[in-house]
């Protein structure tokens, strides 16, 4: 399923705001705990979209050091067969984290690279055919005095390592791995002298020596940017993320308060991109339109030099798409027994190919307009719409569903129109008033789920909950009935 596959995934980081992260991944392995920190600083997040941060790497020799950083330690306690307690504690029952105002920013480099493996950008080293799938993502947050004691547990471990990285104390963790292209193992480094817990995410193609060896060597300078601390995500927010979270995310609403628009309606939404003189907008008045939408079991709508490479292996020696396994897991407690897979069984996928035109309605030229297509899975019953989570399912000795083709993500998997803008991607150049511009966009999901798939369009990139922006705005039907 979407959210369980996700689980143990980094997610694609989608072009949202000039690298915002925009998609949202539930829980990994179970009750794990971590969050986005792209920048360091504090957002305010729903409880699903309390997620794995991996665009925020953040390591730092700071001139500001704590006072006997030697009273500081990392602790870990085994609970059962499979679960790891992890916290920190001093050996001065008086000892305090004593932060300044201001901390320098960080840039990160590590002295050994796995062969064949690159930086992608500066926060992700990975081997160029398993981006967003593997290698290694960096995030961190903040110490502060509410961290002492504080643990994380980590449920379905498999295998663990408590050592020494180059100079700091760290956690190696092994993760229970039931799929392909999984981030099952983790790395917790406890840096008191740069005032930060780094937690290096590493995806199921690097060996654990070549994990151990990245972060034994890791190289780290500060940077120009001071970051106020009072903005910085803390272990004791990572630990307990229920103590800061906002409103629960909406998964189900009343029928008559979702505009619900079927192809060919024109609707309007609010634009995101630059005015004329290179200011942010977030509200040019953008009308889009689905012209078409077109299903097939093959990849033959698009222009054949211009297939997305991902998607060809997706495809079989007869040129149709091949099938998607579901496995059917019997979940663990994850301290005493872990996740297993009782049974599998194939699904059909198909592509859904959709054609959409843009047109600028308001009285100015929009630069380098971003534009999205989610994809979201709806039940209509009673007067509801709710959320539908095909993984989300419970039977004769099993409780969810999971599976790793090809339908594995909301987010576009293809879009026609592009241009070289911040990390190149799905972004319309120019829109001046009146013009219109039309892309097509791209999917490949289970057959079995045609019928719950409705598009979001509003280009927040909304997909497991009911933004607000999908409340005002509305969705498009795009399996009428």
């Amino acid at each position: 399923m979407r959210l369980e596959y996700m689980k143990n995934n980094i997610p694609e980081t989608p072009e949202f705001i000039h690298l915002m992260i925009q998609d949202e991944v539930k829980k990994q392995l179970q009750d794990i705990k971590v969050i986005n920190i792209r920048t360091g600083r504090k957002k305010k997040w729903t409880g699903k979209k309390v997620v794995a941060a991996v665009a925020a790497g953040a390591l730092a020799a700071s001139t500001i050091v704590y006072a006997g950083t030697n009273l500081y330690h990392m602790f870990i306690e085994k609970q059962g067969k499979y679960s790891i307690s992890i916290g920190l504690e001093t050996d001065d029952k008086n000892g305090k984290i004593d932060l300044p105002a201001e901390i320098h920013d960080i840039d990160i480099s590590t002295g050994y690279i796995p062969e064949g493996m690159e930086w992608i950008d500066e926060f992700h080293l990975q081997y160029p055919e398993h981006i967003n799938n593997g290698g290694f993502s960096f995030s961190s947050v903040l110490l502060d005095n509410d961290d002492m004691g504080k643990v994380i547990q980590d449920k379905n471990v498999v295998d663990y390592e408590k050592r020494t990285f180059g100079s700091y104390e760290g956690v190696y963790l092994k993760f229970n791995k039931l799929w392909e292209e999984s981030y099952d193992q983790r790395i917790y480094l406890f840096c008191p002298d740069i005032y930060r817990v780094i937690t290096i995410y590493i995806g199921d193609d690097v060996l654990k020596e070549d994990a151990v060896k990245v972060a034994e060597n890791l190289e780290i300078t500060e940077n120009e940017t001071m970051i106020e601390t009072a903005d910085l995500y803390t272990w004791s927010e990572l630990v307990s993320p229920e103590e800061t979270l906002t409103d629960e995310a909406i998964t189900s609403i009343e029928d008559d308060k979702l505009p619900i628009h079927q192809i060919g309606d024109e609707f309007t939404i609010s634009g995101t991109g630059e005015d004329s003189n290179g200011n942010y907008i977030d509200d040019s008045k953008i009308s889009v339109c689905v012209d078409s939408i077109q299903i097939a079991d093959d990849l033959q709508l698009f222009d054949q030099d211009h297939v997305p490479e991902k998607l060809l292996a997706e495809v079989g020696e007869d040129g149709k798409l091949i099938d998607n396994t579901l496995s059917y897991v019997k979940s663990g407690d994850g301290i005493n027994s872990v996740d297993e897979i009782v049974k599998t069984e194939n699904v059909k996928q198909k592509l859904i190919y959709a054609t959409v035109t843009y047109t600028n309605r308001s009285d100015e030229e929009i630069t380098h307009m971003l534009y999205l297509g989610s994809l979201m899975l709806l039940k209509h019953e009673n007067g509801i719409y709710e959320i539908y989570d095909p993984g989300d399912q419970s039977g004769n000795g099993f409780d969810r569903v999971i599976w790793s083709g090809g339908e594995k993500t909301p987010e576009m998997q293809y879009y026609s129109v592009s241009e070289d803008y911040g990390n190149g991607g799905n972004y319309i150049s120019s829109l001046k008033p009146d013009e219109s511009v039309q892309v097509d966009m791209a999917w490949i999901v289970n057959e079995s789920d045609l019928d719950h798939m409705y598009l979001n369009i509003n280009g927040d990139g909304a997909a497991y909950e009911f933004s607000d922006a999908t409340l005002k705005m509305g969705l498009v039907d795009i399996f009428q009935q």
